[in-house]
Order: structure tokens, then C-alpha cells, then sequence
């Protein structure tokens, strides 16, 4: 895949909630999935924690030049901390 490609990737990832979302769980189908053939390196480069990392800025993007908006899953993760937090002794 040309560096092109993995660009184009990472700004779906970027602007696109719900890819986002379906990339956490794995990001290997995900991207067959959408198109994007990437090789084993790649995925590898592209870590679980630095989607997080997109969720977080994307949260911060304005919704006019992301593809979808929904929940964003940084607040579903707060969310889930703060649920474990109260609720574990």
C-alpha cells in the first residue's frame, strides 16, 4: 500500500465514527472491509491505542468535516470507567 493510502486510512479513521468504532474491534477487517489493503506492517503500525488516540482528537474536530458523528467511543470508555469506578468496592 502507498503512503497515500495509509494517509486516506488514518482520515477515515479520523472523520469516521462508526469505521472507527469497527476498527477498534479489529483493525484488519475493517480496513479489507472498506477497501484498504493493507500489508502486515502496516497494521501492525497502526495500533488499538493510537485509534483511541484519533477518538480522542476527533471528539475535538467540528462536525461539519467528519463523515458521521455519533457517540464518540472516548466518552463510551469515560463512561464505562466512571461506571466500573462507582460501582467496584
Amino acid at each position: 500500500m502507498s503512503q497515500e493510502a495509509v494517509e486516506r486510512f488514518l482520515g477515515r479513521l479520523l472523520t469516521d465514527d462508526a469505521f472507527r468504532r469497527r476498527a477498534q474491534e479489529s483493525i484488519e477487517s475493517t480496513s479489507r472491509e472498506a477497501g484498504f489493503d493493507l500489508n502486515a506492517s502496516e497494521l501492525v503500525a497502526i495500533s488499538r491505542d493510537d485509534i483511541i488516540r484519533l477518538d480522542m482528537v476527533s471528539h475535538e474536530l467540528d462536525k461539519s468535516i467528519k463523515r458521521f458523528t455519533a457517540d464518540s467511543s472516548c466518552d463510551r470508555i469515560r463512561q464505562q470507567f466512571s461506571i466500573n469506578f462507582l460501582t467496584e468496592p
